[in-house]
């Protein structure tokens, strides 16, 4: 993970500095800007399904880092994009009713079936990011952003654990047992790549320093088909901070 990382940071530095380079060659339309962040919300079933409760959530400390590159065609209109390297995790205490779930058990091996009880997750996904969009400039101070995002995983988490649950096994007759406590690991089974909606603006406080604000809806599941939770889950996640323009 740590090599993930400093590849993902060196690939961001080689290309601020072929940016910063190109934009000094080009008009005064174009802008290259360093972003550092925070991505805030979940990994979640929109809408969320009743068989889930959530009775405890962790948004926890999600940074994005990069830069990004706009070239303005007139003094309204331009197009942008970059690469970030974007955090996306949570911590979430839930009680599941009849969710469908493999957990390992010790001594048990591995169970498959409906699950009822207390469940805790623990997601955490860094991408590389390369967002793709238009820009519209309300004034000099006002800016606003639409297009997608696109994003491949350098490092995917998805675990947790169960307590106290009844599950209801599935083999050829259905059994139900009483688990105290089990595990679960679905990392393997997250997708490599995302692709998503962005939407955002940003404030100019001055010639150098402005702060932004985006949400990001992603456009396919966070999982793979063989994953054994049955509701589709996606990354919906909010991001804010400040860029500093060259």
């Amino acid at each position: 993970m740590k090599i993930k990382r400093i590849i993902g940071l060196i690939v961001i530095m080689i290309y601020s500095a072929i940016a910063v380079s190109y934009a000094q060659e080009m008009s005064r339309g174009v802008d290259f800007s360093f972003v550092v962040g925070l991505n805030m919300g979940a990994t979640t079933p929109v809408p969320l399904p009743d068989a889930l409760d959530i009775t405890k959530y962790n948004p926890k400390f999600n940074p994005r880092l990069g830069g990004n590159l706009a070239w303005f065609f007139n003094e309204r209109w331009g197009i942008g994009t970059g690469l970030t390297i974007d955090w996306k995790g949570m911590n979430v205490h839930t009680k599941v009713d009849e969710v469908h779930l493999s957990i390992d058990v010790p001594q048990l091996g591995t169970l498959t079936g409906y699950v009822t009880g207390k469940n805790k997750t623990q997601v955490n996904t860094v991408y590389l990011t390369q967002p793709i969009y238009g820009l519209f400039r309300i004034n000099p101070k006002w800016q606003l952003k639409g297009g997608i995002y696109l994003a491949e995983a350098v490092h995917r988490k998805f675990k947790g654990d169960v307590r106290d649950v009844e599950i209801f096994v599935e083999t050829p007759v259905m059994q139900e047992r009483e688990v105290a406590y089990a595990t679960l690991d679905y990392s393997d089974h997250a997708r490599k790549f995302d692709l998503g909606l962005l939407v955002g603006g940003e404030f100019r406080m001055n010639k150098h320093v402005g702060f932004f604000a985006d949400f990001n809806w992603a456009f396919i599941p966070y999982f793979s088909s063989d994953v054994p939770i049955h509701f589709t889950m996606r990354n919906v996640y909010f991001s804010f901070g400040a860029t500093y323009r060259l």
